[in-house]
């Protein structure tokens, strides 16, 4: 079967409509900021016109959960006490929850509790961290304990507090004196699994291994991966004569990477990248190579769980070994490659921003880049109205790696190789319109 090198041509409308692409995602990485600021604006003036209104002690506490992946029904089953209503503005607590890996393979949760009406400036933050070791149950019934141990402070209020009792469980004559850790911080995962699916004209097979170590203290963090992954896809097809014809791709990844940090201070960080990789579709035999990196937070590495503004930059030498000669008439060479990472994050109570924005090129040839922006939007503009943007767009013009033998018309379509292109993208925004009752503390799971 004859080779082709799929390119693009650039035509008038792939022009304009590349071109609109890059504008549309610029302008909602401009000007997210801008509407942060604003509604973070107006959201102070509120607190300071609120006007304290007294609660009635007769009343539930009414609260609104603002959470993501955080076992809403399960929380709302199992917290019986309050009221859970459907719009912030009904609230009386405004609850936020949000969750982060630690470095122990567990989850450390932040939650949030922000007073309304007669709490107006009552707010207080719990932490509560779950073990890798945990089971789901453990993990989720350790979550709503502490959830329910911080709504305690706001029902002084109310007369639900006179069905409370308070016990402890534990006993402090049995608390170890010796916190000595044997392993010093130093955690060990190893992993495998595999997959097969198919059905009478086509199967799959998939196989990966992974290996990860990890070390983390106040001052020191290092990780280590290892990862292998190998995948077989087989199908089953007629020539024109009616002859049985099989076809069999299969593509293998493999991976070393590692990352040592050293932390300077509440805002600067300096560590290094290394590793080394090989894939099929990519046309690289083997790559290594090591990237001294230094980063700059703009807030207190300590506020990650609400707002996080770094930026970051690099330079990566590497040698490069290919499978087969490349376009540029290259079967092994040295590259260094810079790379400058912009990451903005805030969790708040209209909502949560996240952008990124990340360049990088070649110090050999300018030319030889490739730029991504990332864009994820979700705002509660007003009661009962919420809009969420989501957007990918990357321009690409550092494929060195590309087979100088092109792709057959197969592997295109079984995307078994590496193909040329100049951009990538992917958008989607949508809203929500919410009304009825505001009262959404019932859980019934039927079917």
């Amino acid at each position: 079967m004859n080779r082709i090198l799929h390119r693009f041509s650039w035509s008038s409308l792939y022009k304009k409509s590349n071109v609109f692409l890059l504008v549309l995602l610029a302008t909602n990485l401009t000007i997210s900021p801008i509407i942060f600021a604003q509604v973070l604006s107006l959201g102070a003036n509120k607190l300071i016109t609120t006007v304290e209104q007294a609660p009635n002690p007769e009343e539930p506490l009414n609260v609104f959960l603002d959470c993501r992946g955080c076992r809403e029904s399960f929380i709302k089953s199992e917290i019986i006490f309050v009221n859970f209503v459907r719009e912030m503005a009904d609230a009386e607590i405004h609850l936020i929850i949000t969750q982060r890996r630690t470095a122990s393979g567990g989850s450390q949760y932040q939650i949030s509790y922000l007073g309304n009406k007669s709490y107006v400036n009552i707010n207080q933050d719990i932490t509560y961290t779950s073990f890798d070791s945990d089971t789901d149950d453990e993990e989720r019934n350790g979550l709503v304990k502490h959830i329910k141990l911080g709504l305690v402070t706001y029902l002084s209020k109310k007369n639900a507090l006179n069905n409370f009792d308070l016990k402890y469980t534990g006993d402090l004559r049995e608390l170890s004196s010796n916190n000595e850790d044997k392993w010093n911080n130093w955690i060990f995962e190893i992993g495998s699994n595999g997959s097969i699916d198919g059905e009478e004209n086509q199967k799959t097979l998939v196989i990966e291994n992974r290996v990860n170590i990890r070390h983390t203290t106040e001052t020191w963090k290092f990780r280590l991966w290892f990862n292998n992954n190998y995948r077989r896809r087989t199908f089953k097809t007629k020539d024109y004569l009616g002859n049985n014809i099989n076809d069999e791709f299969v593509t293998e990844r493999q991976y070393v990477y590692g990352q040592l940090v050293y932390s300077l201070s509440e805002h600067w960080s300096i560590g290094t990248y290394f590793g080394g990789r090989s894939s099929t579709r990519e046309n690289i035999d083997l790559a290594y190579g090591i990237a001294p990196t230094v980063e700059f937070s703009f807030y207190p590495y300590r506020e990650f769980a609400r707002r996080e503004v770094t930026l970051r930059y690099g330079i990566n030498p590497q040698k490069v070994f290919y499978t087969e000669k490349t376009l540029f008439g290259k079967t092994e060479e040295t590259l260094f490659e810079q790379e400058l990472n912009f990451n903005m994050d805030y969790t708040k109570p209209w909502g949560s921003l996240q952008a990124t924005m990340e360049g990088t090129t070649y110090l050999h040839d300018l030319s030889k880049n490739r730029l991504n922006i990332e864009l994820e939007l979700s705002m509660r503009i007003i009661r009962g109205l919420s809009v969420f943007v989501n957007n990918e767009y990357s321009i690409i013009n550092n494929q060195l790696s590309l087979s100088a033998g092109g792709v057959t018309d197969k592997e295109a379509i079984a995307n078994t190789r590496q193909q040329a292109t100049s951009y990538s993208y992917r958008v989607s925004a949508g809203f929500e319109i919410s009304f009825g009752s505001i009262y959404d503390s019932v859980v019934n799971t039927r079917f």
